[in-house]
């Protein structure tokens, strides 16, 4: 396979952006925003910094191409904004996650991966109730990060769409938003409860992320 093929669908500034969803296909470096199906927290917690320091990485060359594409000051500034919201509020809501899980005593035990699964199910999907504590509060809003990722990923697509002169192109790039968000929603629910859609959904969020680059480097080139 020549190599080059790659370079006509997605231009080499924007390789270090397939990190994305390069990370999450491979969701036990963890390095991806959602947990490994392994449930090795430990590791998940310590490389948090890497996991930020990656998402920037992967993030500034697409901010890169869209500053001469949006002309609105004001979205653009919006969209980096909820973007770096979402990637340094994630870690730290994670971590408190994390934190009310592994403070269980059965979480300590010695337990087969099913129960670990379900037990870690079954805590975060449960409300904390005493939201005066800094780090229940915390808890409770550990998935606002993924729904201001969303809006991001609208809003790009959005200023994408008003550009594509061709129909046929708009419709396939709504078709990479639709896979990306639905993948990402899948991900975070199948995740610790079926492997065959959790890796069904790496792929369609994977398919979705990389048509949407394909058409932030068409629109570019416009």
């Amino acid at each position: 396979m020549d190599p080059s093929i790659i370079f006509d669908y997605i231009p080499k500034q924007l390789l270090p952006s397939l990190g994305i969803p390069l990370v999450e296909l491979l969701p036990d470096l963890c390095l991806g925003w959602w947990t490994p199906p392994s449930l090795d927290l430990n590791k998940y917690n310590r490389l948090k910094y890497l996991r930020v320091l990656l998402l920037i990485v992967a993030w500034y060359p697409i901010f890169e191409l869209l500053f001469p594409i949006i002309e609105d000051s004001s979205i653009y500034s919006a969209m980096v904004i909820f973007a770096v919201a979402s990637i340094i509020s994630r870690p730290l809501l994670m971590e408190k996650q994390i934190k009310r899980v592994t403070s269980i005593g059965l979480w300590n035990a010695v337990l087969p991966k099913e129960k670990r699964e379900a037990l870690w199910i079954v805590v975060t999907n449960s409300k904390p109730s005493d939201i005066n504590k800094f780090d229940e509060l915390a808890a409770r809003y550990v998935n606002s990060p993924s729904k201001i990722s969303g809006v991001v990923l609208c809003i790009v697509c959005s200023q994408l769409y008003e550009k594509l002169p061709d129909m046929e192109d708009k419709i396939k790039l709504l078709g990479g938003l639709t896979a990306s968000i639905v993948g990402g929603i899948g991900m975070g629910g199948m995740r610790h409860a079926n492997l065959l859609v959790d890796i069904v959904f790496r792929l369609v969020f994977g398919l979705g992320f990389i048509t949407m680059l394909h058409y932030l480097s068409i629109v570019k080139s416009i």
